[in-house]
């Protein structure tokens, strides 16, 4: 690999505007020389606005283009299994915007086509929770701050902001994603591990992409789990993680990043810091392209994005089927309320 790495972007909208392509250009070597949205006026503004040199009418011919050796793929997940594929074939590294893919059986396609390469493939990660990520994995791993896990809520119940794309209401692009289930998931996933079953209930259509959600899991060791997300309210509650265990309880405020906490041989609640040296942020641009050069590991990676699509897939299995489905599920879903 030259020591110029040259990128094209698929999905040059608000998204890649405001972080992968500000971070790919501080990453010394590394040149975007392409951009396809489906507007072209969007091509055009980002053009102008990072000196992007070559806007394409079809993603297809950032593919195809000799220049390009890696393509970040920002487009609503409709796109994500079809540019990855297509990008693989013509040997072109991916990074490529959570949600992994509209479904589990496209997730288990794009897991299977990057193993069967060796170029770099990942996905990107949610801010929700990230800040404090490495600290929370200490505290509940390598210190069993609270015990066995025995106990877990997660809340995410906060109004649809009125600029949010259209194309999330759709199932045909989305899927069987809706509001941060996929982000929780992940989140829950790498903090307790994934889930032995899961049982959703809702009050809405089964073909509708839901806004709001019940969900009930069981956990390997024993223990119990509920979501509730909702966008459909005036007044959120906001969005948080509590975990509690034969020891202690840790309590994780997403929208502020704060962690609280109380262990045995205390009595209240008490804030907990992220020491700088821990906080983690979205530096994936940059460490897509030094596992581009140098073969370092970059995360997450499709494995970690085929867990959350799991999850994905047996909520939406269990609100079709109404019953408890167990982990991991099958694909069986094409989106919400609709068989492959």
């Amino acid at each position: 690999m030259a020591d110029t790495i040259r990128i094209g972007i698929i999905g040059a909208g608000s998204v890649a505007q405001a972080r992968h392509i500000p971070r790919l250009q501080k990453v010394p070597g590394v040149q975007i020389t392409h951009a396809w949205s489906q507007s072209l006026e969007t091509s055009q503004t980002a053009s102008r606005k990072f000196g992007i040199p070559t806007i394409v009418g079809n993603w297809e011919a950032i593919i195809e283009s000799p220049e390009i050796d890696a393509v970040v793929i920002a487009t609503p997940p409709i796109l994500h299994l079809p540019t990855t594929l297509a990008a693989l074939n013509g040997g072109k590294h991916v990074l490529c915007q959570a949600r992994m893919a509209r479904n589990l059986r496209e997730a288990r396609i794009m897991l299977e086509a990057s193993t069967a390469t060796n170029l770099v493939t990942a996905l990107y990660p949610p801010l929700a929770g990230l800040k404090g990520d490495w600290a929370m994995r200490r505290l509940l791993h390598d210190e069993c701050y609270v015990g066995t896990i025995q106990d877990v809520r997660v809340t995410d119940i906060t109004q649809t902001a009125p600029t949010a794309p259209s194309w999330r209401m759709d199932p045909e692009v989305v899927g069987v994603n809706t509001m941060s289930m996929g982000i929780v998931a992940e989140v829950f996933n790498r903090w307790v591990g994934p889930a032995k079953s899961i049982s959703v209930s809702s009050s809405e259509p089964p073909t509708a992409v839901p806004q709001s959600l019940a969900i009930g899991a069981t956990l390997g060791g024993g223990g119990t789990a509920s979501f509730h997300l909702s966008s459909r309210v005036t007044h959120g509650a906001g969005s948080s993680m509590e975990i509690f265990g034969s020891r202690g309880v840790l309590h994780y405020k997403f929208s502020a990043d704060e962690i609280s906490g109380m262990t045995e041989n205390e009595d209240k609640m008490h804030s907990i810091e992220i020491s700088p040296d821990e906080h983690r942020s979205q530096t994936t641009d940059a460490e897509f392209i030094e596992a581009i050069r140098k073969g370092t590991p970059v995360v997450p990676n499709f494995e970690e994005g085929l867990q959350y699509m799991e999850f994905n897939e047996a909520v939406a299995q269990s609100l079709y089927d109404v019953k408890t489905v167990p982990m991991p599920p099958n694909p069986k879903m094409q989106t919400w309320g609709t068989l492959l």
